[in-house]
């Protein structure tokens, strides 16, 4: 079964070219508007489940928007966002895989909701950032049941702007991604962060899911890393795994 795909972001521009009918929306948590007029997360969901970029091509797809359309957001509106994701899951009764590309100070409060989350059986993959600097010291990447995800570039070298440090899990492409575009229904952009990087993640535990059955979190992250290419990535501080995401 093709699991439930959530992105927490600036929402969900709702293509039928890109998600058909399988993408629709899911709650605003926020003064904002039922929209995504910044792009980000309709580019993210382009990577992790269209039918022209996606990596998991037929997942169903729920828009969860907590940031406004300059990209920014309060903490209490992610936890909101994050603990509908959690309510829907239960409630479908299905597997659920959910994407967070945004990130920002430590926060004991987001800590808190990312491991009840994935303590529901929630797969969750989230941005490294995009300091060039540790993630140690940054929510969500610093939770510890998170699938935290760095951004390489397309020569297997770290993105000079990606996050790094023992809390990255994976690396996964985020350099000039081209993905789904707000302003059309054919709009397309090349855009770089770890925030590109995580949804591949997030759509490949979708997919695995879909071909080997559902699994808890910690045992999916196991699976992500035992798949991963070892040692391919250039420019990896030490201290920092060297694992570029891949399926086999």
């Amino acid at each position: 079964m093709m699991p439930l795909l959530d992105l927490v972001s600036t929402s969900t521009l709702l293509i039928p070219s890109q998600f058909g009918g399988r993408a629709r929306w899911g709650e605003t948590f926020g003064p904002y508007a039922d929209a995504d007029g910044n792009g980000h997360g309709t580019h993210c969901s382009g990577t992790a489940a269209g039918s022209q970029f996606g990596v998991a091509k037929s997942a169903n797809l729920i828009a969860v928007k907590v940031l406004s359309d300059a990209g920014s957001g309060a903490v209490s509106d992610i936890v909101s966002g994050l603990s509908f994701v959690q309510s829907s899951a239960r409630s479908s009764g299905r597997p659920s895989v959910a994407s967070m590309s945004l990130g920002g100070g430590a926060s004991t409060a987001l800590d808190s909701a990312v491991a009840s989350l994935t303590g529901s059986g929630v797969h969750l993959s989230v941005a490294a950032g995009n300091d060039g600097a540790d993630a140690g010291n940054t929510s969500p990447a610093r939770a510890p049941s998170a699938n935290t995800v760095g951004a390489t570039t397309i020569a297997d070298a770290r993105a000079s702007f990606s996050n790094f440090g023992s809390v990255v899990d994976v690396f996964a492409p985020g350099q000039n991604v081209i993905s789904a575009w707000i302003g059309s229904t054919t709009a397309t952009n090349n855009i770089s962060g770890t925030s590109m990087a995580t949804p591949h993640v997030a759509g490949l535990i979708a997919y695995l899911i879909s071909v080997r059955g559902n699994m808890s979190p910690a045992s999916m992250s196991t699976l992500l890393k035992s798949l991963s290419l070892k040692g391919v990535i250039s420019g990896v501080p030490s201290g920092t795994l060297n694992d570029l995401v891949h399926n086999a």
